[in-house]
C-alpha cells in the first residue's frame, strides 16, 4: 500500500487540545475591556448591503415602493458612492475597513497570482503551515502556529473604537475570516470556506447515468443507485489526517471524512424518508430540509468537526435526484474561527436557529451549472433572506451603543443570478423563469423594510445611520477572454505543443516570450524581469508596453453590437499607493456594462473566440469600469462632499466619536466639503 504524508489542519485539532464545549448563560458585552469610553452615548449603525444599485434604489423610490429609503434620504442625502477599481467586494469592503486603496491592505481582486509559478490563488485567506508540530507515525499534528490567515493588511478602524472602550460589533463584513478580535463582538464574512475548505462545495446524488457535468467547479455529481426504494451514500466532508490513499484505488475522495446517509423512497406520495447519523427528516419533493448537523471523525474515538447541510430532493422518477449545500461550519462547534467571541455562535444559533457560515451562502455554482433551476434557487435566497433579517432582530435588539455593522449580501448575489429574468434586453432573458422577474424589486423592498427598523434610530441626534454599497450593478450579456486577446495579439504566448488545444491553461504559457497576462476578473499583469518567475520585460520598457495595451484596447468595437467591451484601462499607480502597489497588476481592465472577463480568462485559459455570449445563469456583474458602477450612500445627515467615496466613510465614522483620521487612511469626511487623498 502506497501511503501519502496526509496533511493534517491545525482546526482539525482544536478539539483534542481545548475541548469544544460551548459556554452557556453566554450575553455579549455592551462595553469592551480596557479604557473607558470616550463617546458615552453615541451610536453609528452601518447597513452594507452589497451591490445595493443607486439606479435601482431611486427607481424604487419613485414608484413608491421604498419609502424609509426615500425618507432617510429627506432627512439627510442619497448620494453615488465612489467604489475601488476593481469594483470587487473584497476590494471595496477592504477598503471600507482600513480606509486604504488595494495598494495598502493588499486585496486587488478574488483571485491573484503567486508571482513565482503563475498559478490562481485564492485573495482573502490562506492556511499557513504550524510553528511546532508532532510527528505521529505519518501524521502531522500542530501543536503552535498555523491554520488559516486572513491577507488583508491594515488595521480594520473599529479597532480605533475598542482601544477607547467604544463597543464595535460587526457581522458578516467580506474579508474578515479568521473572525477579527479587535471587535467587541464579530461574525465572519465573505472570504469563510464551508467546512471542507473550499469556497463552496455542494453535493448532487443522481441516478440517472445520462446526466454529464464534466467541467463541473463548485461541487461534486455522485451516480446512486435505486435498490428497493432505498438509496445509500455518503457526504463527503474535509480532508481525514488518517486516511490513505492505496495505489490504484479508483476512489478520487480516499482521503476525505465521509458521513453516511440512507434516503427511503415514497414517490406514490412524493416523501422521503432521510436517515443521518441518527436523525430522522421527512422531506417533499421540492422542499429545503432546515439545517441538519453533520459529524465527520477525523480521529476516531478522539477529534471530530461538526458542519451543517441543508436538503433538497429535486425529483423521485423518473430518476432520484437530491442536491445538498456545501457543509457550512457549525457555529455552535466552530471548526474554524467564524465568531468572535467564540460562544457568540452558541448564543445565536439559541434563538435563531443554525445558521449560514460560509461566506458567500447561496449556491450560485450549483445555479450556474443546472443543478438548480430558477425556481430553486430562488427558494434557497428566500430561506437565506428570511435568516439574515432574523440574525439582524438578534443582533440588534441587543445593541445599545457604539457602532452597529451588519451585511447583506443577498442583494449581491441574486442580482448576479437574477438580472437576465429582470431585463428583457438580456440575451439570455428568453431562457429564464419570468415568475421571478419582479424578484430584485421584492428584494429591495425587503431592504426597505430593514430600513425602516434602524430609521426611527436617526432621530436620536448622538445617533448617526449610514447606509452604503461597495458598487452598483449592471447586466452581463457578453464575455471577453482577455487572455485569449493577449494571446492573438502578440502579448501572450503558447507552448508549441499546446498551440493546437481548443483551450490553453496557465500551464501552457511560453513565458520566455510573455509580455503580459490576466489573471483576476479586472488585472493585467506585465511579466515583469525579477519579479515574475520567469519575467522578461525591462522596468524601462513597462511604461511603453501598458501605454500600447491600454490604447489597442478601448479602440477595440465588438463586431456583433458595435459597442466597445472595454470602457476604460486604469494604471495601477493612477489609482493605488501603499507599500504594496508594486505586486499589483499594472493595469486594471474597466468592462463596458453588458460586458466582463470571461471566467476562464479570470484564471489564466485561452480559447478560440475573444468574444462571446455569457453562457451562465450569473447575468448581472460589477466587474466594470468602477465608474459605471458606484455603490449607494444614505447618509441621516447632509452630505457635505460632492463625490464621496467608500474611502471616506472609515475617516467620518471616527470622526463621529471624536477620532482623528489615522495615518493609514486615504480619506476624508464626507461631511467636509473638500476631500484629501
Amino acid at each position: 500500500m502506497d501511503k501519502k504524508r496526509p496533511s493534517f489542519h491545525r482546526r482539525d485539532f482544536v478539539k483534542l487540545l481545548a475541548g469544544s464545549a460551548a459556554a452557556t448563560g453566554f450575553s455579549i458585552p455592551l462595553t469592551s475591556c480596557g479604557p473607558r469610553s470616550t463617546a458615552a452615548g453615541k451610536r453609528v449603525i452601518v447597513l452594507g448591503l452589497d451591490g445595493l444599485d443607486p439606479t435601482m434604489v431611486q427607481a424604487m423610490i419613485d414608484m413608491g415602493r421604498a419609502p424609509n429609503f426615500k425618507k432617510l434620504a429627506a432627512m439627510g442625502s442619497f448620494k453615488p458612492l465612489e467604489t475601488t477599481m476593481p469594483a470587487l467586494s473584497p476590494v471595496a469592503w477592504s477598503s471600507f475597513i482600513t480606509g486604504m486603496s488595494p495598494g495598502g491592505h493588499g486585496i486587488v481582486d478574488f483571485t491573484v497570482r503567486d508571482p513565482k509559478t503563475y498559478t490562481p490563488q485564492f485573495s482573502i485567506f490562506e492556511n499557513t503551515p504550524p510553528d511546532i508540530a508532532i510527528n505521529l507515525g505519518d501524521v502531522e499534528i500542530p501543536i503552535k502556529g498555523g491554520g488559516p490567515v486572513c491577507l488583508r493588511k491594515g488595521t480594520p478602524f473599529w479597532s480605533y473604537l475598542t482601544e477607547r472602550g467604544i463597543p464595535a460589533w460587526i457581522s458578516k463584513i467580506p474579508t474578515n475570516f479568521p473572525v477579527d478580535e479587535t471587535a467587541t463582538m464579530a461574525i465572519a464574512g465573505m472570504g469563510t470556506p464551508d467546512l471542507t475548505d473550499s469556497y463552496g462545495s455542494f453535493s448532487y446524488f443522481t441516478s440517472d447515468t445520462w446526466e454529464h457535468y464534466p467541467d463541473i467547479s463548485g461541487g461534486t455529481v455522485h451516480y446512486v443507485e435505486v435498490r428497493d426504494n432505498r438509496i445509500d451514500a455518503e457526504l463527503l466532508g474535509p480532508e481525514n489526517a488518517f486516511a490513505s490513499h492505496e495505489e490504484g484505488s479508483n476512489d478520487p475522495y480516499a482521503t476525505k471524512a465521509k458521513a453516511p446517509f440512507t434516503v427511503y423512497i415514497d414517490s406514490e406520495r412524493d416523501v422521503v424518508r432521510l436517515e443521518v447519523q441518527g436523525r430522522t427528516v421527512i422531506l417533499k419533493v421540492g422542499e429545503y430540509s432546515d439545517w441538519i448537523p453533520i459529524d465527520f471523525e477525523l480521529i476516531p474515538f478522539v477529534a471530530n468537526a461538526r458542519g451543517n447541510a441543508r436538503f433538497l430532493v429535486k425529483e423521485l422518477k423518473p430518476h432520484f435526484k437530491l442536491y445538498v449545500t456545501p457543509i457550512n461550519i457549525d457555529p455552535t462547534d466552530q471548526a474554524a474561527p467564524v465568531t468572535y467571541p467564540k460562544e457568540l455562535g452558541a448564543e445565536i444559533a439559541r434563538d435563531i436557529g443554525a445558521f449560514w457560515t460560509k461566506g458567500l451562502p447561496c449556491d450560485t455554482k450549483a445555479f450556474d451549472y443546472g443543478i438548480l433551476n430558477d425556481e430553486q434557487y430562488v427558494g434557497q435566497a428566500q430561506i437565506l433572506l428570511e435568516e439574515r433579517m432574523a440574525l439582524f432582530d438578534h443582533l440588534y435588539s441587543r445593541f445599545d451603543e457604539g457602532l452597529f455593522y451588519f451585511y447583506v449580501s443577498s442583494t449581491d448575489q441574486d442580482a448576479h443570478m437574477l438580472w437576465r429574468n429582470m431585463d428583457p434586453t438580456h440575451p439570455k432573458h428568453a431562457e429564464s423563469d419570468i415568475r421571478y422577474a419582479g424578484y430584485l424589486h421584492h428584494l429591495y423592498e425587503e431592504m426597505d423594510k430593514l430600513v425602516g427598523k434602524v430609521l426611527p434610530a436617526a432621530e436620536d441626534p448622538n445617533t448617526l445611520v449610514l447606509i452604503c454599497s461597495d458598487h452598483g450593478f449592471a447586466q452581463f450579456g457578453r464575455q471577453f477572454h482577455l487572455n485569449t486577446w493577449l494571446r492573438d495579439n502578440g502579448y501572450l504566448a503558447i507552448k508549441d505543443t499546446a498551440k493546437k488545444k481548443e483551450e490553453t491553461t496557465i500551464f501552457d504559457v511560453d513565458w520566455s516570450q510573455t509580455l503580459a497576462y490576466n489573471i483576476g476578473f479586472n488585472g493585467l499583469y506585465l511579466n515583469l524581469k525579477n519579479r515574475e518567475g520567469k519575467g522578461i520585460v525591462e522596468a524601462e520598457k513597462a511604461g511603453e508596453i501598458t501605454a500600447r495595451i491600454s490604447r489597442e484596447l478601448t479602440a477595440l468595437s465588438d463586431p456583433e453590437t458595435g459597442v466597445p467591451p472595454i470602457m476604460r484601462v486604469y494604471g495601477r499607480d493612477e489609482i493605488y499607493k501603499g507599500e504594496m502597489v508594486k505586486d499589483m497588476p499594472e493595469l486594471l481592465v474597466g468592462f463596458h456594462p453588458g460586458y466582463r472577463n470571461s471566467s476562464p480568462s479570470v484564471l489564466g485559459s485561452t480559447g478560440q473566440t475573444t468574444i462571446d455570449l455569457n453562457p451562465w445563469a450569473w447575468s448581472g456583474d460589477h466587474s466594470m469600469a468602477r465608474d459605471a458602477v458606484p455603490g449607494s450612500l444614505f447618509s441621516s445627515r447632509k452630505v457635505a462632499k460632492a463625490n464621496p467615496s467608500i474611502l471616506d466613510l472609515p475617516v467620518t465614522i471616527l470622526e463621529f466619536f471624536g477620532i482623528g483620521k489615522p495615518e493609514q487612511m486615504e480619506g476624508s469626511s464626507i461631511y467636509s466639503p473638500n476631500r484629501t487623498l
